[in-house]
């Protein structure tokens, strides 16, 4: 069979399978990628080891798939930036921005540091404290929605912090890259700056750890600024000259190529990694006027094809078995892994004036692990920093962390405070000042016995105005 044949078999697969185990996971309240990634685990070498079977021999269609699912990535990250909801960033409160810069600092050294002590290279064990940051804000959500809690002050503060802190841990991620990429590649503006220095500048050469971090920051935050100012410059008027061609679907293909071309910007200019790139791009259509039409057009793809297969990939490539030896780590790395949320993000709330019951359930909000962490996890699979170890570890957090995150949302919101009865009674005032006064004409003699005119209409309170009663004009109170 064909590399392509062996290519569409795999697709005639991998599609279905994930989208009837995400159906599955949504119809029992349980988030749809938590399918797609079973799917993979349960197709991957641990189980039926699908990419190996003679059918598939030779791997083409294999390393195929892999190039998509990476494709994905970089669409999963564009669709993630261009819904970034800005305004809810800009006025994110201070405790909100507190409980994401905490939710970062702690799970990242806890993470670090027990990798380290569990045997783990630093390079391997900052991987792993970084695929730990953020925060899945869509599990969040749908947990604070199903509650009907989302207009609560908890759900304002996760929320925001978990929408900042995704943009922390990018930032975490990118510098991950680029320390981590500096010392065997030359591919990029950064190492080959870095050599430049080392090789002119006698104290450069004595110091090129602090020369390497001082480039690789120099870099992220040249690609960062650059990055943004010409896609706010060049992209409202580039996308005006597009929709003026004749051509099919001209504006999405273009944008596909944009996205790449950050993509690869993003590796070139700071050995950045590409997704980081995918993401600024997405970040300012979200504030553009193209966003709806954009976001439109890469639903389809992107939900349909590629992000599917992205973590689809994640699953295949992990295996349960390399886990046997490794128990040890994996419930070290999940105590972390909610102790880091819990507690970083609970203080910051309590310091941030919150009461204690509200601290803890910002910090259950915060616990589930998502797209962020498996895109980390990815990325230190494709480098090498990763092994099936360590890839099938971080793929059993998202799962654990995911599934418990609404059941410890659900119990918190159960705690009952002082406070919820004041937002209860807030929420009450609220509504009745928003109750329109329906004005109600003095009885007539006639009404007053009973015939009721055309044009009067009668309003009974029963007490408070969220529960007035208004009888219909053409039938009498009393008969």
């Amino acid at each position: 069979m064909s590399p392509a044949l062996q290519l569409a078999l795999l697709l005639a697969i991998l599609l279905p399978a994930g989208k009837l185990a995400a159906s599955l996971c949504s119809r029992f309240a349980i988030p749809a990628i938590l399918g797609e990634l079973l799917v993979g685990v349960l197709l991957g070498p641990g189980a039926v080891n699908l990419l190996h079977m003679h059918v598939f021999a030779g791997g083409e269609a294999s390393s195929a798939l892999m190039l998509l699912a990476q494709f994905g990535g970089f669409v999963l990250m564009f669709i993630a930036g261009i819904e970034t909801d800005i305004d809810r960033m800009r006025e994110a409160s201070g405790a909100a921005f507190l409980v994401a810069l905490s939710g970062v600092i702690w799970p990242f050294f806890l993470g670090a540091g027990v990798g380290h002590l569990f045997g783990l290279s630093w390079k391997t064990a900052c991987f792993l404290g970084g695929a730990l940051t953020a925060t899945s804000v869509s599990i969040s959500a749908r947990t604070l929605m199903d509650a009907g809690k989302m207009q609560s002050p908890e759900a304002t503060v996760i929320l925001g912090a978990a929408v900042i802190d995704d943009v922390m841990g990018l930032f975490v991620l990118a510098f991950l890259a680029a320390s981590g990429s500096t010392a065997h590649s030359t591919f990029g503006l950064a190492p080959m700056a870095s050599d430049w220095l080392q090789g002119k500048l006698p104290l450069a050469a004595h110091h090129p750890l602090t020369v390497q971090m001082l480039v690789i920051g120099i870099s992220v935050t040249a690609f960062f600024v650059v990055g943004y100012w010409l896609a706010q410059r060049g992209l409202s008027p580039l996308i005006h000259q597009l929709r003026k061609l004749t051509a099919n679907e001209a504006v999405p293909s273009c944008v596909l190529a944009l996205i790449l071309v950050y993509a690869i910007s993003a590796e070139w200019l700071g050995s950045v990694a590409g997704i980081t790139g995918a993401y600024l791009l997405g970040y300012v259509f979200a504030g553009s006027e193209f966003k709806a039409d954009v976001e439109r057009s890469f639903y389809a793809i992107g939900h349909g094809l590629l992000i599917p297969l992205f973590f689809v990939a994640i699953g295949l490539s992990s295996d349960y078995r390399t886990l046997s030896g490794h128990w040890a780590l994996l419930g070290a790395i999940f105590v972390v892994a909610v102790v880091g949320k819990l507690v970083g993000c609970g203080m910051a709330a309590l310091a941030s004036g919150m009461s204690w019951v509200r601290s803890v359930r910002i910090g259950c909000g915060m616990i589930s692990r998502g797209e962020v962490g498996l895109i980390v996890t990815a990325m230190g699979a494709s480098t090498g920093i990763f092994n099936k170890s360590e890839v099938a570890v971080m793929v059993a957090i998202v799962l654990l962390t995911t599934l418990l995150t609404p059941l410890a949302l659900r119990a918190t919101f159960n705690l009952k405070s002082d406070e919820d009865f004041d937002d209860s009674l807030e929420y009450d005032r609220s509504l009745a000042v928003a109750t329109p006064e329906i004005p109600v004409e003095p009885a007539t003699s006639e009404e007053s016995a009973g015939e009721v005119s055309e044009d009067t209409s009668y309003r009974i309170s029963a007490g408070c105005t969220t529960n007035s009663l208004v009888f219909p004009k053409s039938q009498p109170i009393l008969e």
